[in-house]
C-alpha cells in the first residue's frame, strides 16, 4: 500500500512538470522572443509564422521533397483520383511549368485510380507519403535536379498502419525571377 501511494506521488509530481514545461513552453511560442522591454504592445504586426511547406527561401531539395509528399499523399474518400493531391500541391503554390499547367484544371476524363482506390475509399483510409533527397541536388542556372525516394503508407481509422508502395522520382525544379524554386517536373523511375 505504502508502495502504491509513493508511485501515485511520483506520477502526481511528474504530470506536474509536464503540465508546467508544458505551458512556459507555449507561453514562450505565443510570445516569442522578447527583444528587450517595449518591443510588445500588443500588436501583432511584427509577428511571423513562416509557411513550412512555402517554396520561398527553401532549397530546391526541400520543394522537391514537399512536392511529391503531397503529391502522392491521397485521401481516397474524399479525394476522386491522384489528380486532387496535384492540385492540393499546386494550391500550396509548389510547382510551375506542365506540373503546375496539369494542376490548374481538372481532367476530363479523370486520371484512373490505382486498383485498391475503392478500397480505401470505403474503408476510411488515407495515404501518406514520407519522401527524402537521395542524392545532392544538380543545379543548372535556373534549373535543378534532385532524386527523391517516396514511401507511401495507407493509414486505417484504427490507427493501423500499412506500407504500400517505395518509388524513386526524379524531380526537376526552375527557379524564378524571385529566386524560389518550384517543382516543373517529375519521372517516376523503380517502384518497389
Amino acid at each position: 500500500m505504502r508502495e502504491n501511494k509513493g508511485i501515485a506521488i511520483v506520477i502526481g509530481v511528474v504530470v506536474a512538470l509536464v503540465l508546467v514545461v508544458g505551458i512556459v513552453f507555449a507561453i514562450r511560442q505565443t510570445t516569442g522572443n522578447d527583444s528587450g522591454p517595449g518591443t510588445s504592445e500588443g500588436h501583432d504586426s511584427d509577428h511571423h509564422h513562416e509557411d513550412p511547406l512555402s517554396p520561398e527561401h527553401a532549397e530546391p531539395q526541400t520543394v522537391a521533397t514537399n512536392a511529391m509528399s503531397m503529391i502522392f499523399s491521397w485521401q481516397p474518400a474524399r479525394d476522386r483520383s491522384g489528380w486532387d493531391a496535384l492540385h492540393r500541391a499546386s494550391q500550396a503554390d509548389l510547382l510551375t511549368g506542365a506540373l503546375a499547367k496539369a494542376a490548374a484544371n481538372e481532367p476530363n476524363p479523370l486520371p484512373t485510380p490505382v486498383a485498391d482506390w475503392a478500397a480505401w475509399s470505403r474503408s476510411g483510409d488515407t495515404l501518406t507519403a514520407a519522401t527524402t533527397a537521395e542524392t545532392p541536388v544538380s543545379i543548372k542556372g535556373a534549373t535543378a535536379t534532385v532524386d527523391v525516394r517516396i514511401r507511401q503508407v495507407v493509414l486505417h481509422p484504427d490507427g493501423g498502419s500499412t506500407p504500400y508502395k517505395t518509388s524513386a522520382a526524379t524531380v526537376t525544379l526552375e527557379k524564378d525571377a524571385s529566386g524560389t524554386w518550384r517543382a516543373a517536373n517529375y519521372r517516376i523511375g523503380e517502384t518497389g
